[in-house]
């Protein structure tokens, strides 16, 4: 059983020969550059001539030693490959790179931190006045197609990444705070802003999703339904405001996609949506977030068995980073027997690595040490 065939068992809920694994096999299971820095100094690799010294996507070796699972089709080419494809855009997009390291905060790692809100004073005849931004399809369509198939013909599952969410959308265009009160005080305005992405959504499926289909296991979309004490919302409010747009969406990746899955992404605790998150159309969920409300394995079980498939489960907020090897191996154990029975589990971390976890503790996780 090759790797691919051993992640769409589990995907399918049919017993693979063993839990499919994953760390950098997702947009969602990343990690920075100073951790692939520190994981090469162990393993006494160097840096391959196709990944740049600050990116983050996982070497090869580095995946072939962990026997990683699935494999992470980027949406552009790195700049050292991108040099030799498109000087134009490799010189922009150095430009580009520079700018964004020179004007980050001090020791904010993560640029997407927001501190502005461009909607945030729209009313609802602004909202409906507005164009969606229909984008052309991936610049970059043939790297893009003969990555997955290099992956593909060699026997891993592959990943796309292709779109952030409704709800999140919202928060980042609104505020998180003014968003929250929309969806309750002015849900005509959020509605708006709803139809607004979907038409760019669904214009996605057409220049995104169906001319990679034939080569993509998983379509991965992302949408933080949950804090660490529970949904952001009450589930009717979910019910009501934001499920019917991805009924919508993810019905047309399904029809586009037949022999593609949808592999979703939400933090927090989000236990109380599952059974929605279900009929959305949701294939694989991630991370699983352990450390949130109601987010026990056992639980997750119970109500998604036969029903979901699980990707992540170990724990970023204290286990990774703090716990001992033997902690990491007996934990990553304890979910897959609980959350791996007849398939239904790939194992990774509950999301991006931070710097702070050892990469000794991942090569625990992946029985490497």
């Amino acid at each position: 059983m090759n790797s691919r065939e051993r992640v769409r068992r589990a995907i399918e809920r049919r017993a693979p020969d063993r839990t499919p694994m994953d760390f950098g096999g997702t947009a969602m299971s990343l990690c920075t550059p100073d951790f692939l820095r520190a994981m090469r100094e162990i393993l006494g690799y160097k840096l391959p001539e196709d990944r740049d010294p600050d990116g983050c996507w996982v070497d090869e070796s580095i995946q072939t030693y962990l026997g990683v699972d699935l494999r992470w089709v980027p949406w552009e080419p790195p700049l050292v490959q991108l040099k030799d494809m498109d000087v134009k855009a490799y010189e922009r997009k150095k430009a580009e790179h520079e700018k964004g390291k020179a004007v980050r905060p001090s020791g904010i790692k993560n640029p997407a931190v927001r501190h502005s809100f461009p909607m945030a004073n729209y009313t609802l005849a602004q909202v409906r006045e507005s164009k969606p931004n229909l984008l052309p399809p991936p610049l970059y369509m043939d790297w893009i197609t003969n990555t997955a198939q290099q992956y593909r013909a060699a026997g891993y599952a592959t990943t796309y990444w292709v779109s952030g969410g409704f709800f999140e959308g919202g928060c980042l265009t609104r505020g998180y705070d003014q968003f929250a009160v929309d969806l309750v005080a002015e849900p005509d305005l959020a509605r708006a802003l709803f139809d607004l992405w979907l038409e760019e959504k669904l214009h996605q499926v057409e220049t995104v999703v169906k001319p990679l289909a034939p080569y993509i296991d998983l379509f991965c979309f992302g949408d933080d339904f949950g804090l660490q004490t529970g949904p952001f919302m009450s589930p009717a409010v979910f019910r009501a405001m934001i499920k019917p747009y991805y009924i919508e969406q993810y019905g047309r990746v399904h029809a586009a996609a037949p022999n593609s899955r949808i592999f979703h992404h939400s933090c927090g605790s989000i236990y109380r949506l599952l059974d929605d998150i279900i009929e959305m159309g949701v294939d694989v969920l991630n991370p699983i977030q352990p450390g949130a409300f109601e987010m026990e394995p056992e639980r997750l079980q119970e109500k998604g068995r036969g029903r979901i498939c699980f990707h992540g489960g170990m724990d970023l907020q204290r286990l990774l980073p703090f716990g001992t090897c033997e902690e990491i191996r007996t934990e990553a154990a304890r979910r897959m027997r609980i959350l791996g029975q007849n398939g239904g589990y790939i194992c990774a971390p509950a999301h991006s690595l931070p710097e702070d976890v050892p990469p000794e503790n991942i090569l625990a996780l992946f029985g490497r040490s």
